[in-house]
């Protein structure tokens, strides 16, 4: 693991507002997403925090420090990014306030066991979004502004790079099993939708959608996450989601992607999340 800060990444207000390439709610869906990220961030490496003085082998103690600060950069870059929907009219004090009481509410009631397991799942979630979008199958960032698209596919290399930390704690340190992880990740699933599904509503409704645009949107919407074919967002990340629920399951099972390959060269090269973004898109287009 690698952390990278990627300053280059600026996210001002020449983007276009339906940056993926005009589709309202894909665009929506991924701003909604990015809003619960930073206060998200937080609680993930508190909950690991919270273990550290058990992590005896020198590898998990470096991979704990490359987590934290692999997330608490995507937190900073998402808020770099949210400031710009703020400047679009979102909430943004008010989310944050009500993440912050909603993730304070998870560490009072749930133990440090649970709050890593509701972690690990979390990181299983987000690795098979990363999978998604650096899947030339998926074609999830076909027609996205250059430095959104930049931001999702180093987000999703990281992703990928640490998926196993809050695995391995929860099973090896934690030694939670199986029955507890899956009723989690049943939980957190739900919890998913329910925390960003209202979110995109609220920003269309600041986009000044009225009822029948909104119902149109919504409609084309669901289809785009639940559609069962190719190109359907829930579709396409499936099998790695479920691959969760083996009793056997390592995180590494799926192995790496080319997607991910390629990326990691091309910031090597470079030095610059924008450059590897595009460049990436360019060989999974030609490769699909």
């Amino acid at each position: 693991m690698i952390p990278r800060l990627p300053r280059e990444l600026q996210f001002d207000d020449k983007i276009p507002v339906y940056w993926a390439g005009g589709h309202v709610f894909k665009s929506r869906f991924f701003d909604a997403f990015s809003t619960t990220l930073p206060e998200g961030e937080k609680f993930f490496i508190v909950s690991l925090r919270q273990f550290k003085d058990e992590l005896t082998r020198p590898e998990l103690q470096q991979a704990f420090k490359d987590f934290a600060r692999q997330e608490g950069a995507h937190g900073m870059l998402h808020n770099a990014y949210n400031a710009r929907l703020q400047r679009q009219g979102v909430d943004i004090p008010a989310i944050d306030a009500f993440l912050k009481k909603f993730f304070a509410l998870h560490t009072r009631l749930l133990s440090p066991r649970m709050q890593i397991t509701l972690t690990a799942c979390a990181e299983h979630l987000t690795a098979s979004m990363a999978h998604s979008i650096l899947d030339n199958d998926s074609r999830l960032m076909d027609g996205a502004d250059k430095r959104v698209r930049a931001l999702y596919y180093w987000h999703a290399a990281e992703e990928i790079e640490h998926k196993s930390v809050a695995f391995d704690v929860m099973r090896d340190i934690a030694k939670v099993g199986y029955v507890p992880r899956v009723v989690m990740m049943v939980y957190l699933s739900v919890l998913f939708n329910a925390l960003v599904l209202p979110l995109v509503e609220h920003v269309l409704r600041v986009d000044g959608c009225t009822r029948r645009e909104r119902v149109q949107y919504w409609t084309q919407g669901l289809w785009w996450l639940f559609k069962p074919t190719r190109g359907g967002f829930f579709r396409d990340l499936g099998a790695h989601y479920l691959a969760w629920f083996k009793p056997g399951f390592e995180p590494w099972a799926a192995g790496e992607l080319k997607g991910y390959d390629a990326w990691l060269k091309s910031y090597a090269q470079h030095g610059d999340a924008l450059a590897a973004g595009e460049e990436t898109h360019a060989q999974l287009a030609k490769a699909a």
